[in-house]
């Protein structure tokens, strides 16, 4: 399954521009508001990274993030911005746990680099988790198995009411 990643802007074009862009490089959504992305979230996903413009009536990109974070922790976020002050910075770092902070306009090559880099860390993320997974189980097999040889007699009862409980 390719990873898709998402576009939040409330400015027409610039989604049409970012779609034209990028389709040929990435699976690409756009919605024109948090609340349409927040929609396409739950009826499309999983997503590996959503970028988000800052200023939007309605939802905020900071409010959007901040809610994506919680929702989809997995997820990668990234703000593109016309208003870059460090206020917002500092908050969207901080609020919405950003990867990257970029501003409009910003170059395609930058754009281009920081999508790869943000579906890498997705990538990296979702391996960590299944490496954590598969060490967990493997742990409670092995403490499993050394029961087994401690006390065979518990542990086979153990086992034999297991589909009971």
């Amino acid at each position: 399954m390719a990873e898709k990643i998402l576009f939040v802007d409330d400015e027409p074009k610039v989604l049409q521009s970012m779609q034209r862009q990028l389709h040929n490089r990435f699976k690409v959504r756009t919605a024109g508001s948090g609340d349409e992305g927040l929609r396409i979230l739950k009826e499309a996903g999983p997503f590996a990274v959503i970028v988000s413009d800052m200023r939007m009536p309605g939802m905020n990109g900071i409010e959007l993030l901040a809610r994506t974070k919680d929702l989809y922790p997995d997820m990668v976020r990234l703000m593109l911005t016309g208003y870059a002050d460090q206020e917002t910075a500092m908050e969207a770092v901080n609020s919405g746990q950003i990867f990257r902070f970029l501003t409009k306009p910003c170059p395609q090559s930058t754009f281009v680099i920081a999508l790869a880099l943000a579906l890498r860390q997705h990538r990296l993320i979702i391996a960590e988790k299944e490496l954590l997974h598969k060490t967990l189980k493997g742990s409670i097999h092995v403490l499993s198995e050394l029961l087994s040889v401690a006390n065979p007699l518990a542990f086979s009862a153990g086992l034999r009411i297991q589909d009971a409980v």
